[in-house]
């Protein structure tokens, strides 16, 4: 064996090494099933009894070039604002298992209300003071004005790459990106008390590209003002959150259940989670549940499905059960902290007026866990292939019907020979399988 070939044998050792070492590891977390789940969650900052906002135009304090050359960015921005704050979902995108969650909380005075302000009183939107700005508040009866700046810059750079084809030929390649940086700082004035009530900026960025054989043109790309515009929508986005609701998307993974006697039936509540069928999964795992109430792995699974549920304290009351039981373990801990916070989270939502209202899991529980972890066969073969059910525990007795492979029935009683199982049909009634038709397990 020569050097090279010692080489690359101990490589491939080290290599099987480090696998086997690490494959615990790497196993705890992979072939778990997991559902991503959309939650609300309270704004950054409540402003209590503020109920009517009035946006006035962010001024633009952007370089006297660009600022020329978006003269009506800021408008947008208080435009972008608007229309976050009047989204009834805002970034809801995908399932929420709850009812009752909003994010317009708040009723916006119409902007040709406040344009119409600007226009009798001759004010420059860039030399507001704060008492002019009370002043509008006052003449649209707002509780409170919005109002703030932004500014935004440009930058261009040049990529240029060459290389040669399969045939050989010399091919050039030439782009153009401009990327535009914009930031917006908002503040919100209590126009009763004058006081700023909160403050907060967002920052974001936006580019366009252009690419050709031959170096392209400045004005191949989108203008900076342009671009500055698509960087506003997303810091619309960051403001509007500070002080209202919004939903998120919460990763839930579920741990694998260390339960002999149905470990069989594992398989079925892992599909169901992956599909989204939570109140399934949750029936199962409350008839193991009644059998054995003190897996920590069991606990954990059934409070995270309270809590995408909105169940929060049955949620706490099972991970504070799953934390007691394996306090080693910061998956359940995390999760027992963020319960709590959930507390706080529906004391700050009533203050929104808003009412959360959970899925009732109570209501799913109400079919029994005998029929959800009875004993169950499964049909032999393919769906093509059919078994025989008979009426007696006999092959030349009357055949009732035909089932194809893969359907799975509930198992009534297995004869004492264990050769055939009586197990009810389709249509609720009741039928003999020989043994060698069928899968047996829970």
């Amino acid at each position: 064996m020569g050097l090279k070939n010692h080489r690359k044998y101990a490589s491939t050792i080290l290599y099987i090494l480090a696998f086997v070492i690490f494959m615990p590891n790497v196993n705890s977390q992979l072939f778990k099933p997991t559902y991503t789940a959309s939650l609300l969650s309270p704004p950054q900052k409540v402003l209590g009894d503020i109920n009517k906002i009035a946006i006035i135009d962010f001024e633009n304090v952007s370089s006297d070039i660009l600022k020329n050359a978006g003269a009506d960015l800021g408008t947008k921005m208080a435009d972008y604002l608007s229309a976050e704050l009047l989204k009834e979902y805002r970034s809801l995108n995908g399932k929420c298992f709850y009812e009752g969650g909003r994010t317009d909380i708040f009723y916006l005075v119409k902007r040709e209300e406040i344009t119409r302000v600007y226009q009798d009183r001759m004010l420059n939107i860039n030399s507001l003071s704060d008492s002019q700005i009370i002043e509008i508040g006052k003449l649209v009866e707002a509780d409170a004005v919005i109002y703030g700046s932004l500014s935004y810059s440009s930058t261009d750079e040049r990529k240029d790459n060459s290389y040669r084809d399969k045939k050989g030929n010399y091919i050039a390649s030439h782009s153009l990106i401009r990327t535009t940086s914009a930031e917006a700082r908002m503040r919100v004035l209590d126009v009763a008390s004058g006081e700023v009530l909160t403050q907060t900026d967002g920052r974001g960025n936006s580019s366009d590209k252009a690419s050709g054989n031959k170096p392209p043109i400045l004005s191949a790309v989108m203008k900076g003002e342009k671009i500055a515009e698509f960087a506003c929508e997303g810091i619309a986005f960051q403001l509007a959150k500070h002080i209202a609701p919004y939903y998120y998307k919460n990763k839930f993974t579920f741990e694998r259940v260390k339960n002999k006697e149905f470990k069989e039936r594992a398989s079925d509540i892992n599909k169901y989670i992956k599909l989204g069928e939570i109140e399934k999964a949750y029936q199962m795992y409350s008839a193991i549940y009644e059998i054995d109430e003190f897996n920590p792995q069991l606990c954990y699974n059934m409070g995270a499905i309270n809590e995408m549920t909105g169940n929060f304290a049955q949620a706490k009351k099972l991970y504070t059960t799953a934390v007691n039981l394996a306090p080693e373990n910061k998956i359940y801990t995390e999760a027992l902290e963020r319960a709590e916070n959930n507390e706080n989270f529906i004391e700050t939502l009533q203050k929104l007026n808003i009412e959360i209202t959970p899925l009732d899991l109570n209501q799913v529980l109400e079919n029994t866990a005998t029929d959800i972890l009875a004993e169950k066969i499964k049909i032999k073969g393919p769906k093509s292939k059919r078994k025989n059910a008979y009426s007696k525990p006999d092959e030349s007795a009357k055949v009732l019907t035909q089932l194809p492979g893969g359907l799975e029935l509930k198992v009534i009683e297995i004869i004492e020979d264990g050769d055939w199982i009586i197990a009810k049909l389709p249509d609720d009634s009741e039928g003999y399988f020989s043994k060698k038709d069928v899968i047996t397990g829970k």
